[in-house]
């Protein structure tokens, strides 16, 4: 095979209370072309959403893991184009680091004749991205459970209704994720049993479409109470959120990217957010 195309979604990791473990695709895509070239140059174009973000393009996360793949099986790296059209805004905690992590391994895969299935490709990919959760989700789509217990990744495709969500992302300039090592190693165990026990619901009203039910499940406090200091406004844009009819609003993956349930006014909801 000469040219691989990969489009890949957005995801919504750390979904309400399933901290690591519940992810949720959502219809904002990358999508990254790879194709032989005459000579054996690795050249890597970016536009979109963080066009020259990694300076050469050999730091990209695309080639970065079509080198890791091709040394992997000791093969000499092909003379290759990468071309990345991105819409996923990058440290936003919407999982575009994780989509071009699983581009690159998706596409050296398929030019180097399909030699790893889907599962082998989630493991390599979860592995040498150390984003297991956001790499699931990205290549299953739709909502998905999963969890590492060493080395193996353990994942599920969960069922689930056509949502329409808002994403707000703050401009701050300051917000890495580095905030996510706030989060403290030992919680009373009172904020464990209160994520624990919304997490079996939260999936049922996640299958059936329940949004009423979502919204009374999303609440989390294990995640999201230590990031949200560091992002401005938080409380309030969720407040304006809610009275303008979400019913949840939650971090995606470890943020700063907000994301808010709701039936209806959609478009007023995300007026509102970025308003306030």
């Amino acid at each position: 095979m000469y040219k691989v195309k990969i489009t890949l979604p957005a995801t919504v990791t750390n979904l309400g209370p399933g901290l690591n473990s519940l992810g949720l695709a959502i219809g904002i895509y990358t999508t990254i072309e790879i194709s032989r070239r005459d000579d054996d140059q690795l050249v890597v174009e970016t536009e979109g959403e963080g066009a020259g973000r990694y300076g050469m393009g050999l730091r990209h996360p695309t080639a970065l893991a079509i080198m890791r793949l091709f040394q992997k099986q000791e093969n000499a790296i092909l003379g290759l184009n990468v071309k990345v059209s991105n819409n996923i805004p990058l440290n936003s905690g919407l999982g575009a680091e994780a989509a071009f992590w699983v581009a690159g391994v998706i596409g050296a895969n398929n030019l180097m004749g399909a030699i790893y299935n889907r599962l082998q490709i989630l493991e390599i990919a979860a592995l040498i991205s150390n984003l297991p959760s956001q790499v699931v989700t990205s290549i299953m789509g739709g909502l998905t459970a999963s969890f590492t217990t060493g080395e193996q990744l353990i994942y599920r495709a969960l069922p689930t209704s056509t949502l329409r969500v808002v994403i707000a992302l703050p401009a701050l300039k300051q917000y890495t994720s580095e905030a996510a090592k706030v989060k403290p190693e030992r919680v009373p165990l009172s904020d464990a049993l209160f994520n624990l026990s919304r997490v079996p619901l939260l999936v049922e009203a996640l299958r059936v479409g329940d949004l009423k039910l979502i919204g009374q499940l999303m609440d989390d406090r294990l995640h999201v109470p230590y990031l949200k200091p560091q992002i401005t406004g938080f409380d309030h844009v969720s407040e304006m959120a809610r009275r303008a009819g979400a019913l949840a609003v939650s971090l995606s993956g470890d943020g700063p990217a907000l994301v808010a349930f709701a039936e209806s006014n959609h478009k007023q909801i995300a007026t509102t957010m970025e308003l306030a």
